[in-house]
């Protein structure tokens, strides 16, 4: 298939980054020689726009993305935000009582200003805190007239079941509540609260009409859960081979895993032999 009429959306922890959090030299590589022949190479992530690009020094990304799983649209090119999506007013009720009832509960809030803490930077979870700078402390007062586009929520071990009961159980048309892990720098749960009906998969759809990429064959490559919607709406989905079961059957083709350049197989061995 010639590049030229094509776009990939890339995951990108457990896809296009290896275990250790980094682009391999390879992944980079093929990425370069994809652009240069035409491609469209895009990111799919849960992270926030700065956050996802201070960890992607170097790498070539020419179409919008989509960024906050599939909360919004990011372009960055012009800096732009597109298509957000925020949460009802109603799931800050919710959240104020988790914080009232959920022991050394951390909060993050995100906005099209970045990431937010309304809880104390003090007993702010490390690991959590690592992987989400650039972010700001502040009061929950100075976000109260501003969108909320999505939310983070982390407790301790010992609550981790009463905070997701808690949100589980207020879900509605207001937000959605999805536990999500990492496993850089350890494994850790946290739940993700969402605006209801929005995923991935739904950001992918509306991207369909941008004028910089109608008529190009739809990739995506993604390893988790909050991929499969992203994976159902492409034309062609492609799962890493560390990728959940689940995911990798869903998956037309499994390449290597993001140990061994998952993206770089993508783009130089499965697209040009289509």
């Amino acid at each position: 298939m010639d590049p030229s009429r094509t776009v990939v959306f890339s995951d990108l922890d457990g896809t296009l980054f290896n275990s250790t959090g980094e682009v391999s030299p390879e992944n980079r590589e093929a990425i370069d020689r994809y652009v240069e022949n035409g491609g469209k190479f895009a990111l799919s992530t849960g992270r926030e726009p700065r956050n996802a690009r201070q960890h992607i020094p170097g790498v070539t990304v020419n179409a919008p993305c989509v960024v906050l799983n599939g909360a919004a649209v990011y372009d960055y090119s012009t800096g732009e935000y597109s298509c957000v999506h925020t949460l009802g007013t109603d799931t800050r009720d919710v959240l104020r009582r988790a914080l009232a009832e959920i022991p050394g509960m951390d909060l993050q809030v995100y906005t099209r200003r970045g990431i937010f803490y309304v809880t104390p930077e003090a007993t702010a979870q490390p690991q959590l805190l690592s992987l989400h700078l650039p972010c700001s402390f502040v009061s929950w007062e100075s976000l109260e007239d501003e969108p909320w586009i999505k939310c983070l929520a982390y407790a301790p071990p010992a609550f981790e079941k009463a905070l997701g009961d808690l949100l589980a159980g207020e879900e509605g048309d207001g937000y959605r509540s999805v536990p999500g892990t990492t496993d850089v720098g350890g494994r850790l749960t946290y739940f993700e609260l969402m605006p209801a009906g929005i995923s991935k998969g739904s950001a992918l759809k509306a991207l369909r009409s941008h004028p910089a990429l109608e008529g190009r064959t739809f990739f995506a490559a993604g390893d988790y859960w909050n991929d499969y919607e992203l994976l159902l709406a492409a034309d062609v989905p492609v799962a890493p081979e560390n990728a959940v079961p689940e995911i990798r059957a869903l998956c037309r083709y499994v390449t290597a895993s993001n140990n061994d350049h998952a993206i770089a197989h993508l783009l130089q061995e499965l697209i040009p032999s289509l």
